[in-house]
């Protein structure tokens, strides 16, 4: 038997599973195997005796109890695994076909375990206000971000949250450096002038958004008009390390935008 044919052993039949399940729990034999699984018990017992082909399982005792080998219980283990994977993927698949490459190093154990948030029709600002939701009222110790977009609902979310011992930090693009330039010059003149605020400018195109606030992160997907569609926040220390450092390996590639662009009200000297 190919391990192909192992796999479409065990998923042909949901008895099969629940067997294997129910092994794992304790030993048993195929007539408790049957009442717990709701299946027959003839059923029962040509499953149990398929596992004991593969390995799987091995009788245990004289009155015809069963148990899982460890090749079982890895088999077992592993198949819950997949499956929670796959209905990871199956209930964020609006934020996973929009958020890019950079989400397939996030274990979906993680991603199980956030809130997710995905606009809809009856509701298509949803993971707008979840950001701002993120974002507070209060002025918060830190705020990281990397946007792809200019959103002024954001910027002025953050103008009133930012305070004075506030460290913030944004990363944007090119294209998002240009576009808040000629559209948002009094906002872009205005970050350029606050101690505790530093602009940087990534030399790739940005395709996600991410958003650290004091501990919390918010992990954003756009779409192609630039439109965030869904987002997982939560604190669980895995994402937020997970955050933290693709915040950091964004930065290192990024430039100060004062650096590279003066706000927008400065000209030339006619005297130079």
């Amino acid at each position: 038997m190919t391990v192909r044919e192992d796999v479409a052993f065990l998923v042909g039949s949901e008895s099969r599973v629940s067997i294997l399940r129910s092994l794992r729990d304790a030993p048993q034999r195929p007539t408790e195997l049957a009442d717990c699984c709701s299946c027959a018990r003839e059923t029962a017992q040509r499953t149990v005796s398929a596992f004991v082909e593969r390995g799987w399982a091995e009788k245990v005792a004289d009155d015809g109890e069963y148990a899982l080998t460890p090749a079982g219980t890895m088999v077992a283990n592993g198949y819950d695994d997949f499956e929670s994977t796959v209905a990871v993927a199956c209930d964020l698949s609006v934020f996973l076909s929009h958020v890019g490459d950079v989400a397939v190093d996030l274990d979906p154990d993680v991603l199980r375990g956030l809130n997710a948030t995905t606009a809809t029709k009856g509701d298509p600002h949803a993971a707008v206000n979840r950001l701002l939701e993120v974002m507070g009222t209060e002025p918060p110790e830190s705020f990281y971000g990397i946007t792809p977009i200019v959103s002024g609902i954001v910027n002025e979310g953050a103008e009133q949250i930012i305070g004075p011992d506030s460290t913030v930090e944004l990363i944007i693009d090119e294209s998002v450096l240009a576009v808040s330039a000629s559209e948002y010059p009094e906002a872009l003149d205005a970050a350029y002038e606050l101690d505790q605020f530093e602009l940087f400018v990534c030399p790739e195109e940005l395709g996600f958004g991410l958003l650290i606030v004091d501990g919390h992160v918010l992990f954003g997907a756009y779409d192609e008009m630039g439109n965030l569609v869904a987002c997982v926040d939560g604190t669980d220390e895995r994402f937020v390390s997970w955050a933290e450092d693709v915040y950091a390996r964004h930065r290192e590639k990024s430039r100060r935008a004062a650096e590279a662009t003066p706000p927008s009200d400065s000209a030339p000297d006619d005297d130079a």
